[in-house]
């Protein structure tokens, strides 16, 4: 299971008695994710947090938070109803492109105000040792977290290893977890549970008795929260800082990054390539060169938003960022040794093995680069859509590359260039044209 990288809005509130930094999904604004960091584990470093998994009732086989940039080695927290009016939280641990599977590693208590409420599925959860286990510092003001959700019919199990389906929508965002830090409350998502509410489970994620919380915590008329995550449930007042908790534009970042990169490998680069080798007339070099400058400066822009995204979401090990530096690195070769190599032809009038190492290197790295374009989309989860166009272009060129190449040398290569060019006549410098 791949998890496609997205971007939304989150937003800090204010509640009376902790700060609860809050995301939205940006698909369905009824599922959210909510975290608070008491005081206590926010001063030490160390200690338990808690956050809340909220979302419609109906319609949704399972939603989940994780920690982590991806789903190799997150740590999971899959909700899901348990076919008696409350939930199931089910803590995994992330295979990449497998389910994930149970963990009981995370200690894990599900609180009062959990269950289903108000025709909403709710899981106010305390975590012991998420801090430790993911290792988030509490100064971090960018740790990346990800999320998913599968539309259909109710899971209805309280078995936390019970299977579940495909996500059909993920995402990934960071939380500011110096703006979620505030408050002692032993449950800050309803601040006047009661500790009959909840039943205690440590290290397995548990089913809740939270549907049956009393009323009377509910819809109160003095301003205390009732518990539903709503924004009626929370003290804004004029002084909210409704402040960005550092949502990174990553979305926009990978459009960029694919397109800039997509250009330079599956277009310029193979179409310069094309140029030199059928192009008639003298300044097919000419018209060569700027094609692959064009290219070059297309592809230096796109690993400036590459390293970006990778240190970001901490890609910096995967196979496609690696390979793409690689190819990058030999790639700023390729200007220098094609224009030295230009220089001695025009004045030697013949190639010179600098015309074979431009030619072969430059080969090597365009091939690489476009198999590594294939790898940098299911790296980003792209769409089916996005990957067909990709290789429907990419391929369309290849093959055009290709035929360029066998037509050059059936004609007789670099001798046949060599030979017309002798039979033009002298320039006035005493160079032939």
């Amino acid at each position: 299971m791949r998890w496609k990288i997205a971007i939304s809005f989150a937003s800090l509130i204010g509640l009376s008695t902790a700060q609860l930094a809050r995301y939205v999904s940006p698909s369905d604004s009824s599922v959210s994710f909510s975290l608070n960091i008491p005081t206590s584990t926010s001063n030490s470093g160390s200690g338990a947090i808690f956050f809340q998994v909220r979302g419609p009732a109906t319609g949704k086989s399972w939603i989940a938070l994780g920690i982590g940039s991806g789903m190799t080695g997150a740590h999971i927290f899959v909700v899901y109803t348990d076919g008696s009016g409350n939930v199931t939280v089910s803590a995994r641990a992330g295979q990449g492109h497998f389910e994930p599977q149970f963990s009981s590693d995370a200690e894990i208590t599900l609180l009062g105000g959990s269950g289903i409420v108000g025709g909403s599925l709710i899981a106010n959860v305390r975590c012991d040792n998420c801090l430790s286990l993911a290792e988030l510092s509490v100064t971090n003001t960018r740790s990346n977290w990800i999320w998913a959700d599968k539309d259909g019919s109710a899971i209805d199990s309280s078995d936390v290893e019970a299977n579940i389906q495909h996500h059909d929508r993920t995402g990934l965002f960071t939380f500011d977890l110096t703006r979620a830090a505030g408050g002692d409350s032993s449950n800050p998502f309803v601040q006047s549970a009661q500790s009959s509410a909840s039943v205690t489970a440590t290290g397995t994620g548990s089913r809740t008795s939270g549907g049956s919380t009393p009323t009377s915590t509910n819809g109160s008329s003095n301003g205390s929260g009732d518990g539903d995550g709503d924004d009626n449930d929370y003290n804004l007042g004029s002084g909210s800082s409704g402040a960005s908790t550092g949502v990174s534009n990553i979305t926009k970042m990978l459009k960029v990054h694919g397109i800039l990169m997509g250009l330079a490998f599956a277009v310029f680069f193979p179409l310069g390539a094309i140029i030199i080798r059928v192009m008639p007339g003298a300044h097919k070099a000419d018209v060569h060169m700027v094609v692959q400058i064009i290219g070059f400066g297309l592809s230096i822009a796109g690993l400036a938003y590459g390293v970006m995204l990778a240190e970001d979401l901490r890609y910096l090990k995967e196979t496609h960022p690696v390979i793409g530096m690689v190819v990058m690195g030999g790639l700023f070769f390729q200007p220098i040794v094609g224009l030295i190599h230009h220089w001695l032809y025009k004045a030697k009038g013949q190639r010179t093995i600098l015309a074979y190492i431009h030619t072969y290197w430059g080969r090597a790295l365009l091939i690489l680069g476009i198999v590594n374009g294939g790898l940098g989309l299911d790296l980003a989860d792209n769409t089916t859509g996005g990957k067909i166009a990709y290789s429907v272009v990419a391929g369309v060129l290849g093959l055009a590359w290709l035929a360029a190449s066998v037509l050059y040398y059936v004609r007789g290569g670099s001798k046949a260039a060599g030979d017309a060019a002798l039979e033009k006549p002298l320039s006035s410098d005493g160079l032939r044209e």
